[in-house]
């Protein structure tokens, strides 16, 4: 029964980015859906490449000494004191310069499975859903994520086994 339910009701729908707009805007349109994700469509509307919470924030919050030194961090750094001038700096860039262009699509009638063996093989934890031209406009349907396909595991486990729905 379950080997063919697809992700179409766990599409999470979602807003786009385009050339210009600010980093703050997306980190808004990330909160609102809860996504670590947005697609980026170039000058003819056309879905391009995404931009990601996780590469802004690596490429912008933290020095890569940082990064490698992670692990023996403390709470009480001295570098960190002029965090609101940074965070109000990185708000204020445009988005174009973090997109990623290795976008990945599947239709939102895949089957959930073959969701998770996707997100496995690109080494990442959203997905974007199109139908159709996955490019166009029309057909953005938006993002599905590991939380998702979890909470519909558990969804469809309560559902065999008459546990509460979640």
């Amino acid at each position: 029964m379950t080997s063919n339910v697809t992700i179409e009701d766990i599409v999470i729908p979602t807003k786009t980015m385009k050339s210009g707009d600010l980093v703050k805007t997306f980190f808004e349109y990330c909160v609102a859906a809860g996504v670590p994700a947005l697609p980026f469509r170039d000058h003819n509307g056309l879905i391009q490449g995404f931009v990601s919470l996780k590469r802004v924030m690596g490429k912008d919050c933290l020095p890569n000494y940082l990064v490698e030194l992670a692990g023996i961090l403390h709470n009480d750094m001295s570098c960190t004191s002029h965090a609101m001038e940074k965070i109000h700096e990185l708000f204020q860039k445009q988005v174009d310069i973090y997109v990623d262009n290795s976008i990945q699509f599947i239709a939102s009638d895949t089957i959930l499975i073959r969701t998770v063996a996707l997100m496995e093989q690109y080494d990442t934890n959203f997905i974007f859903v199109a139908d159709g031209d996955a490019k166009q406009t029309s057909d953005y349907k938006g993002v599905v994520t590991s939380l998702a396909v979890a909470k519909k595991m558990l969804q469809i486990e309560s559902v065999e086994n008459g546990v509460k729905e979640y």
